[in-house]
C-alpha cells in the first residue's frame, strides 16, 4: 500500500508505535485501534517481517 519509510520503519510501524504511546499515555482503546490499523493496513513494522 504505502512505501513511505523512515529509517527502515514504514508508515504502519509509525502508526503502531504511535498507537502504543497513545495507549500508555492516553486512551487504551484509542491506542489499540491505532496500532491495529497500522498492523492490518500497512503490514506491521517492515514488509514481510513481523516483530
Amino acid at each position: 500500500m504505502a512505501d513511505t519509510r523512515i529509517g527502515g520503519i514504514g508508515l504502519g510501524g509509525i502508526l503502531v508505535i504511535a498507537g502504543i504511546l497513545v495507549a500508555i499515555f492516553g486512551s487504551f482503546w484509542l491506542g489499540l485501534i491505532i496500532a491495529l490499523v497500522g498492523l492490518i493496513a500497512f503490514g506491521g513494522f517492515a514488509k514481510g517481517k513481523w516483530y
